[in-house]
Formats: C-alpha cells, sequence, structure tokens
C-alpha cells in the first residue's frame, strides 16, 4: 500500500464542498512505523495539529503467538480480532501479541488493543481484522465503521478504505506496522442510546469525530467529535422505520434548518418495540445513502403503576387402577401467565385504568397403559389358557400460548384496593390417540377399537382478581398472593396467583 505523504512543503489544498467532506469521513489507507511504532503525524505543515488522545492502559489477558518467515494467525481467544501474516513479511521468528487496552479514540467504539512489540515493520502488509456486534455500531452504522491507530502524537488516524463485511460483521484493513487499533465509527449520531420518559423529548445531532484539515489521500487524524460536515445532507428522520414517526414509536422532525439536528418525542405509553430506533439517512459520495440509527428507551413516567401479575396452575394424578386392571398413567394440566403493567389512564381519584401485556402457555396430557388378564379353561379338562385379554392406551397431549394486550381496573379507596381483570384465554390444539383391545383365547378373536383425533379447545386462569389492605407506611406498593383450587377437564389441580405493583421510582 501507498506511505503517506510525510516529506516537503505541501500546499493547503482548497477546503472541499461540504459534500466531498462527507466522504472524507468512511477513513483511511495504512502508513508505517513512526518512531515509536505508533505510525506518522500526516498533518502537513500549515494546518492545524489534531488534538492528541491519552495512551490506553492494558485491561485483561492479551495473547502470543511466535511466527516465523513462513508467516502465521494470531486470534484473540473469543475471536473478535485477528492478526494475518504472510510468508515473507518477517525475517526470522518473532513474538507478536495482541493486548486489550482502555480505548481513547474520539468515536471509537468496542475494545481497542495494542499490538505487540510495539514498533514492529513488516516487510509485505499484514492483514488485520475486527469483529463488530450490534452494539458496537449503535448510534451509527456498519457502513461507516472503520479501524485506526494511534500515531506518533497520540493523534487517531482513521483508514480511509477499510474492506467491510456487513454480512460476517468484521472490518479489515493492511498495514505495515504495530501499534494500537480501534474500531471507530466516522458518523454518529448522538446520543448513541438514551432514555426518555413517555411524552418526553429528546435532541439528536449528526457529529463526526475527524479532523477538519484531513487531506483527501492518506490517512485522516481524529480530534475532538463534533458537528457532521454531512450534516446538510441529511434527510429522512424516522422512528422505527417510520418516516416523521407516528403516535405509537414517537416523532421525530428536524431542528437548526440543516444542520443535522433534531428532536425525538416520545409517545404517550412505551411502545411494543422498545426500544425506539431514531434514524437518519446520510448522503455520501461514495457509499451513496447511510442510515445512522440510535436507540432510545422509552420508559414510563416516574409516578406511575408498574410491576407485574403471576398465575401458575398445576396438577398431576396417577392413573387409578380397577376392576382387576395393572399398569401405569397420569393425567398432568400446567398453565403459567405473566401480567405486566405496560401503561396507565387515570380515571379519577380512586379509579385507574392499567394497560397489561399479558403472556401465557397451557398444556394437559392423559398419558398411560392398563390391562387385565382371564384365565379359564375353554373345554372340560383342558388346561387353563389366557381367555380374556383386555388392553387399553392412550396419548392424549395438547398445548398452546397467548399474547394479548389487556385492561386492568385498580381501585383504591377506605384502605384497601382490588385489582380485576379478564385474561385472554389460551388456545390448546394436540392429538388423542386410544387403543382398546379385547382378545378372546378360546374363540382366537381380537377386538381392535384404535383412533386418532385431533383436539382443540381453551384453557383459562381461574381467579384472576386481586385485592388486599393497603399499607399505611407504603400505600404505593401493592403486594401479595391467593391460593386455590380448581379443575382442568377432571384433572384436580392448584393455583396460586401472586402480584408485585408500585407506583413511583
Amino acid at each position: 500500500m501507498n506511505e503517506p505523504r510525510t516529506t516537503g512543503p505541501l500546499r493547503p489544498p482548497a477546503r472541499p464542498p461540504l459534500i466531498l467532506v462527507t466522504t472524507l469521513l468512511l477513513a483511511l489507507t495504512a502508513c508505517g512505523g513512526g518512531p515509536t511504532g505508533r505510525g506518522p503525524t500526516t498533518t502537513p505543515p500549515g494546518h492545524q495539529v489534531p488534538v492528541p488522545a491519552p495512551i490506553g492502559t492494558p485491561t485483561g489477558t492479551g495473547v502470543q503467538a511466535t511466527i516465523g518467515a513462513a508467516g502465521g494467525t494470531l486470534t484473540t481467544a473469543d475471536g473478535s480480532v485477528r492478526i494475518d501474516i504472510p510468508a515473507g513479511a518477517l525475517s526470522g521468528d518473532q513474538t507478536v501479541g495482541l493486548q486489550p487496552i482502555t480505548r481513547t479514540a474520539p468515536g471509537g467504539t468496542g475494545q481497542a488493543y495494542r499490538l505487540s512489540p510495539e514498533g514492529l515493520t513488516f516487510a509485505r502488509p499484514v492483514r488485520l481484522t475486527f469483529s463488530y456486534t450490534d452494539q458496537d455500531v449503535s448510534g451509527s452504522a456498519p457502513e461507516v465503521l472503520s479501524l485506526g491507530f494511534q500515531d506518533v502524537r497520540g493523534v487517531w488516524q482513521y483508514h480511509r478504505a477499510p474492506t467491510r463485511d456487513v454480512a460476517a460483521k468484521t472490518v479489515s484493513v493492511e498495514t505495515t506496522h504495530f501499534s494500537d487499533w480501534s474500531l471507530l465509527e466516522g458518523i454518529q449520531l448522538k446520543p448513541l442510546s438514551a432514555e426518555v420518559e413517555v411524552g418526553g423529548s429528546l435532541d439528536l445531532q449528526l457529529i463526526t469525530c475527524l479532523h477538519p484539515d484531513g487531506e483527501t489521500e492518506g490517512p485522516i487524524p481524529s480530534s475532538s467529535c463534533g458537528p457532521a460536515a454531512a450534516a446538510f445532507t441529511a434527510h429522512s428522520w424516522a422512528a422505527n422505520g417510520a418516516v416523521g414517526g407516528n403516535s405509537t414509536a414517537g416523532t421525530v422532525a428536524e431542528t437548526g434548518n440543516g444542520q443535522g439536528t433534531a428532536r425525538y418525542t416520545a409517545p404517550m405509553k412505551p411502545p411494543g418495540k422498545n426500544p425506539v430506533a431514531v434514524s437518519v439517512r446520510v448522503s455520501d459520495l461514495m457509499l451513496g445513502d447511510v442510515t445512522v440509527v440510535a436507540n432510545v428507551q422509552v420508559r414510563p413516567p416516574a409516578n406511575t403503576w408498574q410491576g407485574y401479575v403471576f398465575y401458575t396452575e398445576t396438577g398431576r394424578q396417577p392413573w387409578k387402577m380397577q376392576d382387576g386392571f395393572e399398569g401405569a398413567g397420569s393425567n398432568y394440566a400446567k398453565q403459567t401467565h405473566t401480567f405486566k403493567v405496560v401503561g396507565e389512564t387515570p380515571v379519577d381519584a380512586w379509579n385507574t385504568t392499567l394497560l397489561l401485556e399479558q403472556e401465557g402457555s397451557a398444556e394437559y396430557s392423559s398419558i398411560g397403559h392398563r390391562e387385565k388378564k382371564i384365565y379359564e379353561i375353554c373345554q372340560a379338562f383342558g388346561e387353563k389358557i389366557l381367555r380374556h385379554h383386555f388392553i387399553y392406551d392412550r396419548n392424549f397431549q395438547m398445548s398452546g400460548t397467548v399474547k394479548a394486550t389487556l385492561e386492568a381496573r385498580l381501585h383504591l379507596s377506605d384502605g384497601h384496593y382490588s385489582l380485576s381483570f379478564a385474561p385472554k384465554l389460551v388456545p390448546m390444539t394436540g392429538q388423542d390417540k386410544t387403543v382398546d383391545i379385547y382378545k378372546d383365547g378360546c374363540a382366537h378373536t381380537v377386538n381392535d377399537h384404535s383412533s386418532t383425533k385431533p383436539v382443540n379447545t381453551s384453557e383459562e386462569p381461574l381467579n384472576t382478581n386481586v385485592e388486599g389492605a393497603l399499607d399505611p407506611a407504603h400505600p404505593n406498593v401493592l403486594k401479595g398472593k391467593a391460593e386455590g383450587s380448581s379443575t382442568v377437564f377432571i384433572q384436580p389441580t392448584q393455583y396460586l396467583l401472586s402480584w408485585d405493583l408500585k407506583r413511583g421510582p
């Protein structure tokens, strides 16, 4: 790869148009080692000097390997970083290492690493590959993710043209030197992630961490992060994919007359898809349109009701063997429900309508085998043989799940509270397989009454109304449980209803 131009006086180039500066955010080519192995400076004479960053300190355990002239590979224990050294890059055996360090790069993301020994250079470029997670590109986009190194001055340099594999979630560059390296985001939407209360608002801004005087060739130095030159191209602000947002996900609108800023306003209750993906499209000459996304968690207001109601019901009973039958089997029933408070609407001073999210499941089975054998003499003076043989087998199983949103009425008065709601039924499906056989040993006959039939039914919790006395010391905490017995088909069951609700932080 070409070495950066660092010698001889250079004429400062004319400042490029704003649309071109957007392309500069996508960073950089490899460069040779500097006096300390941290790479050279790339700011030409007469240009503003970028701000250096602190040197990272080791964190955790690194990995090492000895690689010779034939080349080889070194990978971190979790596989997140890989160095591929080709044959001929080294003249002889050399111990190389990957040490995790604190990340100090402006616009950095993920885990930073020190490639050792610092100052080591190669006769042929080596390939450095970083893997990234969805969290690593929060507030940015995979298409503008790059790798960078810290030079001799402490300034981080972005690579202009990395190899990005969005499907494999990797970013790779070729380099001829070892120093401190990190994943870097060329464009960010700040805050990368945030929380906002229902009905509240949050200001967002596009920024870049690249120095405005970076050359159009070679590495781009990174300074402190600030407003993005690409801001004027920002368009199509959206919430959960809806341009401009909506009443469910919240709304987002541009502010500041093309300065890359916008304001997100949360809906009046937490949305089903939470956190909300607040996004903006940025036009770039090299990449076309890039979508940058920040995640905003919408939380209930501090003085609202929060918590859960739980319902479980179980029962198991062995088959009873009568009339001389032998065998084993059991009936089993179970259902579980979780009701989460996700919103509320005050009705008056004593009543509140709570919005509950229900997730439930139910199952029932009757499985077993029984039989009875009767020995008799079929003719005078004959021997006893197995004359009557009764056989019965059953495999009856069904199950189902339910997800629903429903309303509950919470009533508070005179030191007492009650919560009433009607949960959705759990639709269950399955099959009932039976075999009923009678064999007559004297007549040598067999009557087989086997059958398989589909089963569809529904099951519901027996009791989902809760009530109790308010604790004068904790009037905003509602907690308790109720137990009882029920029946699923003919199977006796025991249920437990518990609740834990509170109002406020």
